[in-house]
């Protein structure tokens, strides 16, 4: 049955042939089976810094090695939607990955990136650089982020974490569309540090301006209290089972890239459930 009015038309699935990144692959056609949209499997190579000889050499080398990779990758995206008119290609690129994937997301219309991300410590997010963390960073387009922990596909249960900005309303009517085609439910979280009035009459002034914006009827908002916003939210994973978080961040300078850290941050490296990042 064709879907006209699905949230997603285009994903864009970049893919370093790792664990992480099949599973990526596995969520993005559980998305194409539901909502019918085209795959892109991407593959960027990334040349190190050497002599132009000897970069043409390696491009050759590394270009011989990737296309049969990413046909098999490509031809376990078609068993998996076989019988489906959904249209899945291959692309491989030259050039850094985040830059790459960044850019092929934005020149090509795509709706989603779906890519694999690794679990690891604050230690380690310093000391190693993470394609995914720059993807999310830079991308204009929102970026499904997710491990390779979790042993079954959940998107029956959705959660959507805000902090009452205006931009979260504004995403709340795309989140809607996509729990729609989902059949799944949607709970609007807030974790606050305190109990008290004032963060009271913020969440029930965002619920009621969230109901006036949308009309779908499985949708919940939970107001969650916790002296820490990560713990807080990560007991309401537990709390609701969510199969699928979903938050929104505003885009940072270079230094807050660098230096700084955020809700997104942590819990997209701590949490085993997917992460779903919309920008604002």
């Amino acid at each position: 049955m064709a879907h006209k009015k699905a949230s997603l038309k285009k994903i864009l699935v970049p893919t370093d042939f790792s664990e992480k990144a099949n599973r990526a692959l596995e969520i993005a056609c559980e998305l194409a089976r539901v909502t019918r949209c085209s795959l892109t499997i991407l593959h960027v190579i990334e040349l190190p810094y050497s002599t132009e000889l000897r970069k043409a050499k390696l491009r050759q080398e590394l270009e011989k090695s990737a296309k049969p990779a990413l046909k098999e990758t490509v031809k376990k995206a078609k068993n998996s939607l076989s019988r489906l008119k959904v249209d899945i290609k291959e692309l491989l690129i030259i050039g850094n990955p985040v830059n790459g994937i960044v850019q092929e997301a934005s020149a090509g219309g795509y709706d989603l990136i779906c890519m694999g991300n690794r679990i690891t410590s604050g230690l380690r997010r310093l000391v190693f650089d993470n394609t995914t963390s720059g993807v999310i960073d830079l991308s204009n387009v929102p970026v499904l982020a997710t491990t390779s922990k979790q042993p079954n596909i959940k998107l029956g249960s959705m959660l959507f974490g805000t902090d009452f900005r205006e931009g979260d309303l504004n995403i709340l009517g795309k989140v809607c569309a996509l729990a729609n085609d989902l059949k799944s439910t949607l709970s609007v979280v807030h974790v606050s540090k305190k109990k008290g009035f004032e963060e009271m009459l913020r969440f029930s002034g965002f619920e009621a301006l969230g109901r006036q914006r949308v009309a779908y009827k499985d949708i919940h908002f939970e107001h969650f209290y916790n002296s820490d916003v990560d713990s807080g939210i990560e007991n309401a994973i537990k709390d609701i089972n969510a199969g699928l978080i979903i938050l929104s961040r505003e885009h940072r300078s270079i230094f807050d890239t660098l230096f700084g850290s955020d809700v997104i941050d942590d819990l997209v490296y701590k949490v085993e459930v997917p992460v779903l990042v919309y920008p604002i």
